[in-house]
């Protein structure tokens, strides 16, 4: 809950996790792995948002935009742990409905059962395979998957280009890769 309560504060009071984190940490009385786990899950899940956004607008019933920023914020903390941290699917689906039944209500904690299952219906590889191939715009597409805002990912391809690179290297990053921890 330590890691969601600072998402909806980054959230709703434009506060900077790297602020917010370790106070609570303390107050928590969190240490070691503990402590490592909930950064992890904390930073995890906002570097990786757009990933997460991408893949959850697959498993969504209707646009994110929709979607209550509460929810939408415990959603991409069981994407975080599914996707990218090496927690169990059914611990992560579990735990986060667990969350969203405590904070949110017991109708969201269906919908987040039913949407975190589909995500944890394929692994990262095969997200990335998808978000890639359904999306026309390739630098969109990159934008999704490596999680960065698309106006720094044509800053990227335009800096090579000036350098006298190939546009076209970029693309390579948005290949699906073989070495990912799930």
């Amino acid at each position: 809950m330590l890691a969601y309560d600072v998402l909806r504060s980054v959230a709703d009071s434009d506060s900077y996790a790297n602020l917010v984190l370790p106070p609570r940490l303390r107050q928590q009385g969190l240490t070691g792995r503990d402590a490592a786990f909930a950064t992890e899950l904390t930073y995890g899940t906002l570097r990786l948002r757009a990933r997460y956004d991408a893949v959850l607008s697959y498993c969504v019933d209707r646009p994110l935009v929709q979607v209550d920023d509460a929810l939408l914020d415990a959603l991409r903390l069981g994407a975080h742990q599914i996707l990218a941290m090496r927690v169990p699917s059914h611990a992560a689906v579990s735990e986060t409905v667990g969350l969203v039944r405590t904070r949110i209500g017991a109708g969201a904690s269906q919908l987040t059962n039913a949407v975190l299952r589909k995500v944890a219906a394929a692994q990262w590889p095969q997200w990335q395979e998808r978000i890639t191939a359904d999306t026309p715009d390739r630098l969109t597409a990159l934008a999704a998957v490596e999680s960065h805002p698309q106006w720094i990912v044509r800053a990227l391809r335009e800096a090579l280009v000036a350098h006298g690179r190939a546009a076209s290297e970029i693309e390579a990053c948005s290949r699906p890769t073989t070495s990912h921890p799930r």
